[in-house]
């Protein structure tokens, strides 16, 4: 699972609640969630699901909605937060990993592009960090912009 979103899980759950991955690549993250006992629903392009387009969930509203380096691949940025929103309960909580605009090897965003997204939530919160990426043939390091935000 990624450390990242398991760290913030740990902060802000005490117990397993509903969760939903938007551009969910492998299922690992889900798939981690659904062993510590949490409702999980993953989508991602492979199942035909394009996050250019709001996604509604049969399963809505969700305690938790995330995406982990998906939003710099997408041309309608904006329909990823919508979906976020439309898919949350009142007061549950968007965590989103992505790209900072200063990284080398991948154009991403500044945190106050992303906040001015944020338009249906609050307590939002962002960081910069560095992580070093030791996927097979990369070797690495990233600039990551880690967004947080309680939907209003």
């Amino acid at each position: 699972m990624n450390k990242y979103l398991e760290k913030f899980i740990s902060e802000k759950f005490e117990k397993p609640v509903k969760a939903l991955d938007l551009g969910a690549g492998s299922f690992k993250d889900i798939e981690t969630l659904k062993e510590k006992g949490w409702f999980g629903e993953g989508v991602d392009k492979k199942m035909g699901i394009d996050l250019n387009e709001v996604y509604l969930s049969d399963n809505k509203p969700f305690d938790l909605v995330y995406s982990n380096y998906v939003l710099h691949f997408l041309k309608n940025r904006q329909q990823l937060i919508d979906t976020a929103s439309q898919n949350l309960e009142k007061e549950g909580w968007f965590f989103l990993l992505t790209f900072d605009k200063n990284d080398d090897i991948i154009r991403g965003f500044n945190s106050n592009e992303v906040v001015e997204m944020l338009g249906d939530f609050k307590n939002i919160s962002t960081r910069m960090f560095k992580a070093f990426d030791n996927e097979p043939g990369h070797n690495h390091w990233h600039k990551i912009l880690e967004v947080t935000a309680q939907k209003k």
